[in-house]
């Protein structure tokens, strides 16, 4: 009873926060400007500025590009792994708040849709063979033009992650080895809708 109880919860928080910044735009809510001041439990956040009923350093002076301010809405100024506030209840010092999305999609990196592998954000870095990934940013050992700035959306960075930027037949890489220019990598399978 207690964890279909837990998952009723778990579900209304994920379709209270459906109409927030989507995982891929605001993963952690850092960006979050908006005006909700209530915590997961409901709880009312306390003004960045106040130091009553919890003191603390997160102020509007120690974190200043945070949107911290005169104010009691949620923020993320210290990378959390998502957006929240102190509460006014002196026994809760902070909660987090519903910012952002708690699906599988956003919170497992690993995590992709596309039999392409075009969404996969996650981690591996290595190709079915074992070389290691080159960085995206890096033209050595093998020049390429797959770079961030040519393809802004494809989660390309400063990192020899695999991704799919040109959609290939799968995630791949350029590799570290210079005889081998490029090879696909094993990142699992997808996750297939389970209705």
């Amino acid at each position: 009873m207690g964890r279909l109880f837990l998952l009723l919860a778990f579900t209304a928080v994920v379709g209270l926060v459906s109409s927030l910044p989507a995982c891929t735009d605001d993963p952690n809510g850092s960006n979050y400007r908006g005006d909700l001041s209530v915590t997961l439990s409901g709880k009312t956040c306390q003004s960045w500025t106040s130091q009553t009923p919890h003191g603390h350093s997160r102020t509007p002076d120690n974190y200043p590009d945070a949107g911290l301010g005169n104010h009691n809405h949620c923020r993320n100024p210290d990378r959390a792994f998502t957006a929240w506030c102190y509460t006014t209840d002196p026994d809760r010092r902070w909660e987090y708040c519903a910012i952002g999305d708690f699906s599988r999609q956003c919170t497992d990196p690993e995590y992709y849709e596309e039999p392409s592998g075009t969404d996969y954000r996650g981690y591996v870095s290595t190709t079915r063979t074992g070389l290691e990934c080159q960085a995206w940013t890096s033209q050595s050992p093998h020049g390429h033009s797959r770079t961030p700035e040519n393809y802004p959306d494809a989660g390309l960075g400063n990192h020899n992650y695999c991704r799919n930027p040109d959609n290939s037949d799968f995630a791949w890489c350029y590799t570290t080895d210079a005889g081998t220019r490029w090879e696909y990598c094993n990142i699992g399978l997808p996750a297939f809708d389970e209705d």
